[in-house]
């Protein structure tokens, strides 16, 4: 793309977890860049609800050539199996909302999905893997999906990602909420039939960038190819943490037995990705170290 085309990033949900890295990069790179907040006034960034406000609430800048990203959602998966049309609301509904008075605008968009969109049986799922999903979650961001797509007749981007790995402390991403429950000194219980392709939130980053500067359109996977069980994870960071915490293997619905969950989500990456640089897990784990001892 011409560098007078350069695209500028509207992130929905800039205060989340990823659209708040996603923000602090786009910020630098394209200093024109938009975070939204829902509730929570954070620096820099504008409010944007999904259930309330529009478009035409945010202040634009004319000169600029705008490509939404929508990382907005609610994400506690057990909260949206136990209540879905409420949580429905907001992850479909005013979803739909938003997007579809992007597209009246014609900005192009970027939808954050999920690994959870499918059933989670077998694993291996490719970028047009129909399978259907088992969440309540998983099954909401299938609705968007097909609908973004259809109303933009396949000129849209969906990138799915799988289990984040955030940056090493207390923000609730998998390594350090394994971290934690060892260093807890309790015992630990782990699923060994969990499985999926835990991915540095870095490299996550880096791959929107890539979406951002293409203006690409379709449906991709996107996530460290290396995959793990939730037993194999919590093994390893007892092992780097020299921890004596006593570790015992589960099945998953030893915890949940409602089915809701799908158990192996991995996926194979999008040819888009091929030629990715991905951080290993073994790295991010040797990088949280330090901030995981006690």
């Amino acid at each position: 793309m011409a560098k007078n085309q350069q695209l500028t990033p509207i992130i929905f949900g800039a205060s989340g977890l990823l659209g708040s890295h996603l923000f602090s990069h786009f910020i630098t790179t394209s200093p024109n860049s938009i975070g939204t907040y829902a509730r929570n006034p954070q620096p820099g960034m504008q409010q944007f609800q999904l259930q309330e406000n529009t478009l035409a609430d945010l202040t634009l800048d004319a000169s600029c050539r705008y490509i939404a990203i929508i990382c907005a959602s609610l994400t506690n998966i057990g909260a949206i199996n136990a209540d879905p049309q409420k949580a429905a609301k907001v992850n479909v509904d005013a979803t739909l909302a938003l997007i579809n008075e992007l597209h009246q605008q014609q900005l192009p968009i970027i939808f954050v999905s999920s690994d959870n969109v499918f059933t989670g049986d077998k694993g291996g799922y490719t970028d047009d893997s129909l399978v259907p999903a088992v969440s309540e979650y998983g099954k909401q961001k299938r609705l968007v999906e097909k609908a973004l797509m259809s109303l933009t007749e396949g000129q849209a981007t969906v990138i799915r990602l799988a289990k984040i790995i955030g940056s090493p402390g207390a923000d609730g991403t998998i390594l350090n909420d394994i971290a934690g429950q060892i260093n807890s000194g309790d015992p630990v219980k782990a699923a060994t039939d969990l499985i999926f392709n835990p991915t540095d939130i870095k490299d996550i980053v880096r791959a929107v960038d890539l979406l951002v500067e293409t203006n690409v359109k379709g449906i991709f996977n996107f996530c460290n190819p290396e995959s793990y069980s939730r037993y194999d994870l919590t093994k390893m960071i007892a092992t780097a943490l020299q921890s004596d915490t006593p570790l015992h293997q589960i099945r998953f619905s030893d915890l949940d037995p409602s089915g809701k969950r799908p158990l192996n989500t991995t996926m194979i990456n999008s040819a888009l990705f091929s030629g990715f640089n991905f951080t290993s897990v073994q790295s991010c784990i040797e990088i949280g170290i330090g901030q995981w001892k006690k």
